[in-house]
Order: structure tokens, then C-alpha cells, then sequence
């Protein structure tokens, strides 16, 4: 008996070819149909939501999970105690006013990879800053009662590179009666991305610890914090009567506008009289952050770049005496603060930087390496709660400022510590949570609706002023909002700039405050 495989070998030899041409097309779409039949069950497998109940709803993206959760779902163990305490707040909400509350989101790239610009411990803050801030407005009268506040979790994954996945949900809102949107973490190119899609969709939307300039103006979007522009003018003016020479450290990752606006802020150094830089050390971090890629390509690329910090030291070295003005990230910056652990032993080294020294995580390398003090490092915050001491050395004629910026702190305070009285304020991470979802509540209620769209509350970020203004824990937040004639209508008007430095007993200390209008030009 034939073999059947020979046999129809045989047969379709003997076809002619316009039949066997036929035939073959039949083959490959037979093929087709087995293949789409297999894919689509394993594409829905591999894409299945990680948990979709209620007000949740998150899917994987890059193996891991974005989207948004009522507290549900927890992102990382590290955080599950702040969530299961906003959760039980939101169902609370939920359950005594069914008509009379919105949803805020705090969104924020949490991501567990160990190339995550944001650390845990600064996603942990912020999510209690936020709680805090949801606690208070929930049991006091911030521009009134009404609405109530459900606080909303949303991750947008590592280096917000789940932008999309995370902001189609919270466009969608699916009956969660979302008002706002607080948090982003991070100056990153999906951060931006995710603002514009948010803001384009009239969501009303807040900045918490975003500097980059690339944020000074965009309709429907404001910030608390200062922008990098302010930041690096108070910077230079403190460090400039200690150094007349500079050498600049600068990531070329263009997709990082905190990074891209820092190198343009600290260039200005030159550009003050007597000063120069002597010397620029470039690195990138361009591929370590790109989407899509295995956690071993992004591991080697985190070697790359710590390699190429580390070869900086040489170089700096010999340009002493040279402050280093270091435009990059604060988990880079830790890397060059240890390669300074075992050289240029003999002389003093002290870096500037900007606010995002404080997702380099307190750690005992870290400790060890500023213990000896042949290491300094300073850099321009945007929150402490040592800038409300007494001696916290603010520039003068803002007594007025201060003292507001002391009752806001205080009462921040009282409500975070009972929430969660082992909780970490010295980086001002859960100040400026606190302060962003602050401001987003006031304005939400400022439209003196029950459940206002979001449209009402981008209709309030111009009221934001004057009487209206928000007393944060940071300082008094206020905006002009004005989109059409400034070029700084999301930026904080006035907002102080506290001068930080590490300390090797991991409680950061404020050396000086500095108040935008006092820091001398430098452009």
C-alpha cells in the first residue's frame, strides 16, 4: 500500500499548474487559520488583565501590570499596607456617599525592575502623602465638604512606558466618576505623553514632583512643584560663591527632559561672571530605558552606564578645585558618588544636583561612602520639613510666606503620622504627593458640584490664587493658569526652593531656602 505522503506527491504532480497553484494558496490559508487559531488564545493568555473587579482594572504590559485599582490589586508588596488603608477610605466613600463623591488617580510609574528610575520606597511615599492628603480633605473643610474623595491608584509601569494602557483606562472611567488625575512621578517622555493625552481629553491633571521645563505650559495641566529653570538658578546662586570653576556631568538620554532641562539649567554656570566650565563628562542612559526590552538587555545597559560614570573620576579629579554639577538621575549619581569611595582621596569632592536625588535610596554603601566627607553632596529639593525650622535660613522679606508654609506643613504632618507614624518624610516625596491631591481636591470642589466632570475642574486651575490659594506642606501653591500669554501657566507661582544636603546619618538637612525672584540671573 503507498505511502499517503508519496501518494499525494504523486497526485499533484500529475495536476496541471494553474491547479496546483490553487492548491498551494488553499495550503497556506488552511496554515493561516491554524496558526491564528492558536495565537489568539495564547496572545489573550499572555495579555489577560492581571485583575479587572470593580473599580480595578489592570492588564499586563512588558510582563508587568498597569492600569488602575480602588487598592485591590497591589503593585508590589512593598506597598501593600498604603493600599489596603486607601482602600478601606474608598470603600468608606463609596458606601456613605454613593452621590456625592470622584475619584482622584495618583499615577505613577511603579515598576520593581531594578532599572526603575523611581524607587519603591519614593512610590511608597507618595502613595501615603496622597492618603493623607485624601484622609484630611475627607474630615475638613478644603473649600467645602463636597465632593468626597475616592483616591485611585494607577501605574503606568517602568519609565511610564505603559503610558497608554494606563491613561485608556482612566479615559474610559467606566462609572468611577473620575475628576482628576495627580502623581506622574517622573519628567519622562511617557510622562509627557501621558499629560498631553490626559489633558487633550479635558482631565484635569497634577503634577506632584515633576521639574522638567518641558511642563511650564501646558493647558489643563499645573504643578507643585518648582520647574527646573527655578531650581537650577537657586542652585547656581548658592554654590556660586564657592566655586568659580565647573565641571558638568550630563545625560544624553533625550527622552529624559529632566535630564536634558537640568544640562540646560546648569549650563548657565558660564554664564555668570568669573565662571566657567572646565571640563563635561557625557554618559547615556537612552537604551537602559527604552520599552520592550528583556530584564538581561536591560541589566547589561545598566553596566554600560554604570562603567562609563565610573571612568569620570579621573577626569574630575584633575580639574579640582571644580564643583560637579551632575545633570542626571539620582540612581546614576549614586554611582559616581561610590566611585569616589576609593580615589582622589586627597581632595574634597562636592556635587549639585537636582531633585531627583531623592530616588538615589538611602543604603549602607550609600552611608559609608559620605562618611568620611571627602564626598558632598547638595542638591536643589522641592520639599523638607527642616525648611519650616525656624533656622532653616530663608531668604528675608518672605515672613509671610513662611509662617503660611509652616501651618500647611503642620497640618500635613499631624494627619500623615496618624496614618502612618513610621512613615518616611526627610526626601519630601509624601509632602509633595500630599500637596499635588491637596490641590487637585480644592479645585475639584471649588466647582461646588457633587460630581463634577473633569472638564469643571480644568474650568477652577485659574481660581487657584489669592483667597483660593492651597496651603501645602511644601509652601503656599498658587498659579497664574494662564496658558495663552505666559509661557509658565502650569508652574507654581513663588514657590520656595530648599538647598539640601545628604547626610551620612541618612537624614537629609536643609542648608539654606531659597525663594524664586532672589536667586540672581544667570541666563
Amino acid at each position: 500500500m503507498p505511502r499517503p505522503i508519496a501518494f499525494v506527491r504523486r497526485y499533484v504532480a500529475h495536476l496541471p499548474v494553474a491547479a496546483r497553484r490553487f492548491l498551494a494558496v488553499l495550503s497556506v490559508l488552511a496554515l493561516a487559520g491554524v496558526a491564528y487559531g492558536v495565537y489568539v488564545p495564547v496572545d489573550h493568555l499572555l495579555n489577560k488583565p492581571c485583575m479587572r473587579k470593580g473599580a480595578t482594572a489592570v492588564t499586563h504590559h512588558g510582563g508587568e501590570c498597569v492600569g488602575v485599582t480602588d487598592g485591590a490589586y497591589v503593585f508590589h508588596p512593598s506597598l501593600k499596607a498604603a493600599e489596603d488603608a486607601i482602600r478601606a477610605e474608598n470603600e468608606q466613600v463609596r458606601k456613605a456617599y454613593p452621590t456625592e463623591y470622584v475619584s482622584v488617580v495618583l499615577l505613577l510609574p511603579i515598576s520593581a525592575d531594578k532599572g526603575s528610575i523611581l524607587s519603591m520606597p519614593n512610590a511608597l511615599e507618595q502613595l501615603q502623602g496622597a492618603h493623607a492628603a485624601q484622609h484630611y480633605a475627607n474630615r475638613n473643610n478644603v473649600q467645602g465638604t463636597v465632593p468626597h474623595i475616592q483616591l485611585l491608584i494607577g501605574s503606568d509601569g517602568y519609565q511610564a512606558n505603559g503610558w497608554q494602557t494606563a491613561v485608556a483606562e482612566i479615559e474610559k472611567d467606566r462609572g468611577r466618576h473620575i475628576a482628576a488625575v495627580t502623581g506622574f512621578g517622573l519628567s519622562l517622555a511617557g510622562t509627557e505623553s501621558a499629560i498631553r493625552d490626559l489633558t487633550a481629553h479635558d482631565i484635569a491633571s497634577f503634577g506632584a514632583t515633576l521639574t522638567s521645563d518641558s511642563y511650564s505650559n501646558i493647558k489643563g495641566f499645573v504643578r507643585v512643584s518648582p520647574s527646573n529653570v527655578d531650581n537650577m538658578a537657586a542652585a547656581l546662586s548658592y554654590v556660586q560663591s564657592d566655586f568659580t570653576r565647573a565641571v558638568l556631568v550630563e545625560d544624553g538620554n533625550a527622552d529624559d527632559s529632566y535630564d536634558v532641562t537640568l544640562v540646560s539649567g546648569f549650563r548657565k554656570f558660564s554664564g555668570i561672571r568669573g565662571h566657567r566650565i572646565v571640563g563635561v563628562e557625557p554618559y547615556d542612559t537612552s537604551e537602559r530605558d527604552k520599552d520592550g526590552q528583556s530584564a538581561a538587555d536591560r541589566r547589561r545597559h545598566q553596566t554600560e552606564v554604570a562603567t562609563r560614570i565610573s571612568q569620570m573620576t579621573t577626569n574630575i579629579c584633575a580639574a579640582q578645585p571644580a564643583v560637579v554639577l551632575f545633570a542626571g538621575r539620582g540612581q546614576d549619581l549614586g554611582v559616581l558618588v561610590h566611585a569616589f569611595s576609593d580615589t582622589c582621596l586627597d581632595k574634597k569632592i562636592r556635587i549639585v544636583s537636582g531633585d531627583d536625588t531623592t530616588n538615589l535610596p538611602d543604603s549602607p554603601q550609600l552611608r559609608a561612602d559620605l562618611a568620611s566627607g571627602h564626598v558632598t553632596v547638595d542638591y536643589a529639593g522641592v520639599a523638607h520639613p527642616g525648611e519650616w525650622a525656624a533656622d532653616a535660613g530663608h531668604d528675608p522679606g518672605h515672613g509671610a510666606e513662611q509662617a503660611q508654609g509652616a501651618q500647611g506643613y503642620a497640618l500635613f504632618r499631624r494627619s500623615f503620622q496618624q496614618l502612618f507614624p513610621k512613615g518616611y518624610l526627610g526626601d519630601g516625596n509624601a509632602m509633595m504627593a500630599y500637596d499635588a491631591t491637596l490641590t487637585a481636591t480644592t479645585a475639584v470642589r471649588l466647582t461646588q458640584q457633587p460630581q463634577p466632570l473633569p472638564e469643571a475642574v480644568v474650568n477652577e486651575l485659574g481660581a487657584l490664587q489669592g483667597e483660593y490659594k492651597v496651603l501645602g506642606a511644601s509652601g503656599p501653591i498658587q498659579f497664574t493658569a494662564n496658558y495663552q500669554t505666559s509661557r509658565t501657566g502650569s508652574n507654581p507661582v513663588g514657590k520656595p526652593i530648599p538647598i539640601i544636603r545628604l547626610t551620612a546619618q541618612g537624614t537629609p538637612r536643609v542648608l539654606t531656602v531659597k525663594w524664586p525672584g532672589h536667586a540672581p540671573p544667570v541666563s
